[in-house]
């Protein structure tokens, strides 16, 4: 199962759409919520499961969850400066 962002693009604010809980639809669908937002769910779902949700909300642009690693190189660090070289 992958992780999904899904973001609210509708004109309207989200909870006033029409009376309904997105959350509740994206269970139905066979999806589980991992956190909720204002404006955004992530969900973790089937690909089967995450393009049947973007058929149910069409007002919801999703996207797949992006991890950034840290990079591997050391980061810079500032010299200490010399000591008894004084001007």
């Amino acid at each position: 199962m992958s992780r999904y962002v899904l973001r609210y693009a509708g004109t309207t604010p989200r909870h006033a759409e029409s009376g309904v809980d997105t959350a509740e639809v994206v269970a139905r669908a066979g999806a589980k919520v991992i956190d909720d937002a204002p404006d955004m769910l992530l969900v973790e779902a089937s690909a089967r499961v995450a393009r049947s949700l973007e058929h149910l909300l069409p007002e919801w642009q999703m996207n797949a969850e992006a991890m950034t690693p840290l990079p591997a190189v050391p980061r810079p660090s500032v010299r200490a400066a010399a000591r008894g070289r004084r001007r």
